[in-house]
């Protein structure tokens, strides 16, 4: 089976599985009791933090673990709402992950802002501009590195300065970024987020870098007074140890987007009518997301899945509920185009030859669905 859903989660590493297995074994005590084998836990702890803030390239007294991304996209809006007074507003582009969006509407009702993309997808910065320049009141805001479902790169870097000049909170989603590109640059954000499984972690731990000391858990004073709970050692060594992985691995994996653009050249040539989306902008290296000439996304998802392909109809948060996807009605795309577009997104494991041969497994499956249109029987082997 070749996977191509790594925008919705990746596999573990082999080296992370036995990291997290052996201190699950090794190292269950609590790493805030006073005896040694706490204390022998809070020095690994320590050091796994350490090593996690090397990667993102911050400073380890500002990362604090959670639950996950969604954890603390939320905690940073909350912050805001008890921070703030009653008249701030907060800015997020039409695009963000339902996790900065509905903490947003709820926190900032009728006082959250939203900034729209181009047809390319990438944010309308002159929009953001003239929505500071024209809401003095806006205190906040937040805007992803990377869309998980088009892939395409957000102009964090000049929004961040954009904030800075103007004294404005910049958060910055960067789940789709870490383990894709160096973080290099995240450090002058006020705050970002990151999630260990999109990068070959464990599920269940996410990281906040904020630059705020803030609690936002209360009744422990764990993650340096910021996120009471014991710590979940196991989970956060096995994130320094996939944070070790893509270190060794970051530099090879730009040059896998020429897989991809292959891959998307066949396509085009396959498919009359098929649409790139975002093809004339900056991309994750791994993600191609197009809308297809003809047939449901769902039904080609069915027949791949059978030809030994697994791939997506967009963010994993929303399979299962009858709603369309936000960021291609962010785009422009009517409801009934959404129900064609469909995403693949590898990772490390995925090769050269695992895309080529997805274009080939499209092409069969293309060919089934017109038997089946055509009312000719189909043989499945």
């Amino acid at each position: 089976m070749a996977y191509f859903d790594n925008n919705a989660t990746t596999r573990p590493n082999p080296e992370v599985q036995e990291a997290f297995e052996g201190a699950l074994r090794e190292s269950w005590s609590n790493p805030s009791s006073p005896y040694h084998s706490g204390a022998e836990v809070r020095v690994r702890l320590d050091r796994a933090r350490e090593n996690v803030a090397r990667t993102l390239q911050v400073g380890e007294e500002q990362v604090a673990f959670t639950s996950g991304a969604t954890e603390a996209n939320n905690a940073v809006l909350a912050h805001a709402a008890n921070f703030f007074d009653s008249s701030a507003r907060v800015v997020v582009s039409s695009i963000e992950h339902p996790s900065v969006l509905e903490p947003a509407d709820h926190w900032f009702s009728g006082r959250a802002l939203t900034v729209p993309v181009e047809p390319t997808g990438v944010v309308d910065t002159n929009r953001l501009r003239a929505l500071l320049e024209e809401v003095p009141e806006v205190r906040l805001v937040s805007l992803m590195a990377a869309n998980n479902e088009t892939g395409v790169l957000q102009p964090w870097g000049e929004t961040t300065s954009l904030c800075r000049e103007r004294g404005i909170h910049f958060h910055c989603d960067a789940t789709q970024w870490v383990g894709k590109f160096p973080s290099s640059g995240f450090s002058a954000c006020s705050s970002f987020s990151a999630s260990a499984h999109k990068f070959g972690g464990p599920k269940g731990v996410g990281i906040l870098v904020s630059e705020l000391a803030n609690p936002f858990i209360l009744g422990g004073n764990q993650e340096n007074g910021r996120r009471s709970g014991t710590e979940n050692y196991p989970v956060i060594e096995a994130t320094s140890v996939a944070c070790e992985v893509i270190r060794s691995h970051l530099p090879e994996f730009s040059d896998r987007s020429s897989w991809r653009d292959s891959f998307e050249e066949r396509m085009l040539f396959d498919f009359p009518g098929l649409q790139i989306l975002g093809k004339e902008v900056p991309r994750l290296w791994n993600t191609s997301m197009f809308l297809l000439p003809d047939y449901e996304n769902l039904r080609y998802v069915g027949k791949l899945d059978k030809l030994g392909f697994e791939v997506s109809t967009g963010f994993a948060c929303s399979i299962g509920k009858d709603e369309s996807p936000s960021v291609s009605l962010a785009m422009g795309f009517s409801t009934e185009q959404s129900q064609r577009l469909i995403r693949m997104s590898s990772y490390a494991e995925e090769t050269e030859d695992d895309w080529m041969s997805l274009a080939t497994a499209f092409c069969d499956a293309r060919d089934e669905l017109d038997e089946e249109s055509s009312g000719s029987p189909v043989i499945s082997l």
